[in-house]
């Protein structure tokens, strides 16, 4: 069971935290591995020599005999691998905070850090130790350290968010996405990041936040203040802001389920739900990019969305099968679309 622990839990965050706590309370002084384990080691591989030499003895011997002498000698062995089993443990424990300790100073230089992934196909809801909760949309990340320190509260993100923040005046709340941050103090926004993407989307619910640009000097400089139902848009090639009002709630309905589209060009929805179904979409006539749409799905499947969209748009669209590869592993599903 021990061992099933380490193979399965130790490596989360819940199980490093547990480790950590149980090692910072062993006394130094009161824990001298080399020797102890050595002269235990050494101990049991004399008795184990030993009893292997009667072993090869008691052979020559009567059957009754070699069975006596062989459940001894189970018994034995059984006894110095029950022995064995802490000194293995005690090292493992060791040689694991060694290794988290090295890694923590490693990832963040004081402290180490938490990242979770949400996959292709889920949204995934994260609890931060300050009390604030973090939707991940499909293919996202979030990378945050373990305990805050006590300047302020950073997150570093990867894809789209929806952040409800925990309020505190004195530790601001930073979203880090690349060459931009999200500054607040407490409140509810969604940030829409993904790497492949040009540009940085954020839209606030309620509350404030500044948008901060990183300069090159490593100092960070407020590009933005927004105000309760803004919404705004960074490029990444020119960098610049544009501004608008929320009107609905389409930038953040992701996180309970709901793809809502307004008047959105089609080439912006075909990304989107290329990441919700983990698909890869083309459009093959370039005038359907701008194409605007206006549609909501809920629970629908793939086929479903692109029935529903040849309906309302002048489109046409084939999805393809999945192909195997040569490792093993497969293609994804392909949906071409092109004027109908």
């Amino acid at each position: 069971m021990v061992l099933t622990w380490f193979r399965d839990s130790a490596g989360t965050s819940e199980g490093k935290t547990l480790l950590h706590r149980i090692w910072e309370e062993v006394p130094e002084n009161d824990f001298d591995i080399r020797t102890d384990f050595d002269s235990i080691l050494n101990k049991i591989h004399h008795e184990v020599n030993v009893y292997q030499t009667k072993l090869m003895i008691d052979n020559a011997q009567d059957s009754l005999v070699k069975y006596n002498r062989r459940q001894y000698l189970i018994r034995i062995f059984r006894n110095a691998a029950a022995i064995l089993l802490f000194p293995v443990l005690g090292l493992g424990l060791f040689f694991s905070f060694k290794y988290y300790s090295a890694r923590s100073v490693q990832l963040s230089g004081s402290q180490a850090c938490n990242e979770i992934f949400s996959s292709m196909d889920a949204i995934t809801k994260v609890t931060l130790t300050d009390g604030s909760f973090v939707w991940l949309n499909h293919s996202s990340s979030l990378c945050y350290p373990v305990a805050f320190n006590e300047k302020y509260r950073k997150v570093e993100l990867k894809g789209e968010g929806f952040f409800a923040v925990a309020h505190n005046s004195e530790l601001p709340f930073i979203v880090s996405v690349g060459e931009i941050q999200v500054v607040t103090c407490g409140t509810t926004f969604n940030v829409m990041a993904y790497p492949d993407d040009d540009k940085i989307e954020t839209s606030l619910i309620n509350g404030s936040v500044e948008i901060q640009k990183i300069l090159p000097d490593g100092k960070a400089s407020t590009f933005y203040k927004m105000d309760p139902t803004d919404y705004t848009i960074y490029n990444k090639n020119n960098n610049e802001i544009i501004t608008n009002t929320i009107s609905d709630n389409r930038y953040f309905s992701w996180k309970d389920g709901k793809l809502i589209f307004t008047s959105e060009p089609l080439e912006d929805v075909v990304k989107k739900l290329s990441r919700w179904f983990n698909v890869d979409i083309q459009i093959i006539d370039p005038k359907l990019n701008n194409f605007p749409l206006t549609a909501t799905f809920v629970h629908e499947s793939l086929p479903q969305v692109m029935e529903l969209l040849a309906i309302v748009s002048p489109i046409k669209y084939y999805i393809s099968n999945r192909e195997k590869n040569s490792d093993g592993t497969f293609t994804k599903k392909k949906v071409i679309i092109d004027h109908r």
